[in-house]
């Protein structure tokens, strides 16, 4: 923009060529604009509103948040009768006004006018409220039938263009940069939704595609507008034909939500709109470490951290000083934490939440740092958002490896505190852990039994969402004693155990990738002039086709059998290189063998007291061991790393 001076200065330069009396009436008409443009300036003036729109008939209320400058309402009404403000807040200096807007029942479908009074004069502004689309098909949630597929949109394909470089950031596209954006798109996955369909998986989860602020945060976790689509991902339009388009085809699409912080660049970060709309602020904040050293629960000391800390969270003996750096710490030292505490900052959240499910029709939320919030905001927000979709589920992350730290977390049940979280389910990262330890470090398989002792903690342990891969390790397939063999293994047991799976993009056809941002290199054939196009049969590598047609092999026997689904798990064997297990449901019970070891094994095994004691025959499945089924015995010979499937007759 220009100052008001340059404006004048045409028209000084104009007058300057005519006689001196014209010139002095034109210099003294220049000087009369300043303070009208100051006048001008200094009326209030609205910015922006969140949220955008809203619907009628969804809620009783909603909380505005007003941005612009010299707010300071004295009044504010809208237009439609029935609708009512029951109370205002303005920050001071007038950059943002709170308005707490009642909604009648009766209330009709239309474009509201409100308008703002302010000592120095009036402004107004737009709502809109749209009456709902039918829900049918929406808001479905997670079910036992469900494989989860993890996207970061950025990386996996480039639908269109266009959006590749925008008008706020030039210059953030960059392929040959492992940091800057490269091109992935909404659009992109939906061009993809057939190759996930044949894959064999059905809902995908996408890391957060709100606006982000730097080139560095194509990751989606920077968040610098919470109502607005990354435009380098496309637009809401986008957004809402994705999920459309993913429904059509029978699957579910979950939204990366991050209550607990966003990003450094925000508008907020600078100028909150309440003092305490943060925990800290930008010059002064705690940072989120714990306090405590692991030798104070008695873990050895000197080795690495490979997980968060969360183990004070859990204690109900300690005291609030030892947990409030990982509650209200800022994420890294960096990322602004939100004062969840603050019923206003609780309210807004929830609704950004819920204007998210309204405008997409999106079935659940992948829930990021559950633990860094406090749990009354959890509980307040889950059933905020349970009274409008009962059947919308929520899966949050609890980066640990002790189910006793990560169950404390799950809904279904109050802890000491009182206090139900509300959370749905749990992405199975004591599994994660385990899994890792076996195949690549050698841990006893046995650790996988005992894992699953602890399902005991959960109110629905069927739920939990095993994985042994996401968007923030190094890809298994790179990972330090991994193999093509070992990473079969994984995937066989992420896919035959109790839950329902995830599998992050990339690792059905054993992508290679370290630590971030290697681990999340583009998708082959997701940009025109790839070397190859992994999407199809025809390009994908010979050693990419061979995982992913064990992986799409599984994924077929989970749809056809219902108790690798849902049936119940009963241990069967367990020692340091083979874990045996039975999937019984009331149709059908199937056997599943492990053999870590690099050699053949071959176990003998009895069935009394077993689900498996009635079975007259066992018939091969899937995979290349062989059963004998004689005197109420099992004798199974278990092929060098690998799975097999079994069922019982």
């Amino acid at each position: 923009m220009h100052s008001p001076q340059y404006r004048a200065a045409p028209v000084l330069r104009f007058c300057l060529s005519f006689a001196s009396a014209v010139a002095l009436a034109c210099s003294a008409s220049a000087l009369q604009a300043r303070p009208q443009e100051e006048a001008e300036k200094a009326a209030p003036t609205v910015t922006k509103v969140e949220p955008p729109n809203w619907w009628v008939g969804l809620t009783p209320e909603v909380l505005l948040l007003v941005s612009g400058h010299d707010l300071m309402a004295t009044h504010v009404e809208c237009n439609l009768p029935t609708l009512r403000v029951s109370r205002t807040q303005a920050t001071e200096g007038g950059k943002y006004l709170f308005i707490w807007l009642k909604i009648g029942a009766d209330t009709k479908s239309g474009t509201a006018v409100c308008r703002i009074t302010v000592p120095k004069g009036t402004t107004s502004f737009e709502l809109p409220l749209v009456v709902r689309t039918p829900t049918l098909g929406k808001f479905q949630g997670l079910m036992q039938d469900d494989v989860m597929y993890l996207i970061m949109p950025d990386r996996f394909a480039n639908g269109d263009p266009a959006n590749d470089e925008t008008s706020e950031t030039r210059g953030s596209h960059d392929r040959s940069k492992p940091r800057a954006y490269h091109g992935g798109d909404l659009r992109g996955i939906q061009n993809h939704l057939p190759y996930l369909k044949d894959l064999g998986v059905n809902t995908l989860w996408l890391t957060p595609i709100v606006k982000n602020g730097a080139a560095q945060d194509y990751h989606g976790y920077g968040a610098v507008d919470l109502y607005a689509v990354e435009p380098h991902l496309g637009s809401l339009k986008d957004y809402q034909e994705l999920v459309a388009a993913a429904h059509k085809q029978g699957m579910k699409v979950f939204f990366d939500v991050v209550p607990n912080h966003v990003g450094p660049r925000h508008p907020w970060v600078s100028n909150p709109p309440l003092p305490d709309w943060f925990h800290g602020t930008q010059q002064h904040h705690i940072d989120s470490f714990s306090p405590l050293k692991g030798s104070f629960y008695g873990k050895a000391g000197g080795q690495g951290i490979s997980n968060d800390p969360f183990e004070s969270l859990i204690d109900p003996h300690a005291a609030p000083g030892m947990k409030r750096n990982l509650t209200e710490g800022w994420f890294f030292g960096i990322l602004p934490d939100m004062n969840t505490e603050n019923p206003v900052v609780e309210q807004y959240l929830l609704q950004n939440s819920i204007w998210w499910v309204e405008t997409s029709g999106l079935d659940g939320f992948r829930v990021d740092t559950f633990p860094y919030v406090g749990r009354k905001f959890w509980a307040n927000w889950h059933a905020g958002l349970h009274r409008l979709y009962p059947r919308l589920t929520t899966v949050g992350e609890v980066f640990h490896p002790d189910p006793s730290v990560t169950a404390f977390f799950a809904g279904g049940v109050k802890r000491y505190d009182g206090i139900d979280s509300g959370l749905s389910t749990l992405f199975d990262f004591p599994m994660f852990f385990t899994i890792r330890d076996v195949l690549l470090r050698g841990a006893p398989a046995g650790r996988i039994a005992d894992v699953l002792r602890h399902d005991a903690l959960y109110a629905h342990p069927e739920m939990l969402v095993p994985f042994f891969a996401n968007h923030d390790v190094a890809r298994f397939a790179s990972a330090e004693g991994s193999s093509p063999a070992k990473l079969k293994l994984a995937f066989g047991l992420a896919l035959t155990l109790r839950g329902i799976p995830e599998i992050y993009y990339g690792d059905e056809i054993g992508m290679l990738g370290g630590g971030d941002p290697d681990n999340r290199r583009d998708f082959p054939g997701g940009w025109i002039g790839d070397a190859n196009d992994a999407f199809t049969r025809e390009g994908r590598t010979r050693e990419q086709q061979e995982i992913f047609s064990y992986v799409q092999s599984l994924l077929r026997l989970r749809r056809e059998h219902v108790a690798l689904r849902g049936g119940q798990l009963w241990h069967l064997a367990s020692d340091d290189s083979a874990y045996v297990f039975v999937r019984e449901a009331e149709e059908e019970r199937l056997i599943v063998t492990f053999n870590n070891a690099d050699q053949p094994r071959e176990l003998r095994i009895a069935l009394a007291d077993t689900p498996a004691q009635r079975a007259g025959s066992i018939e091969l499945l899937f995979g290349e061991a062989k059963a004998e089924l004689a005197g109420g015995k099992i004798r199974v010979t278990l092929p060098a790393q690998s799975i097999s499937i079994f069922t019982l007759n």
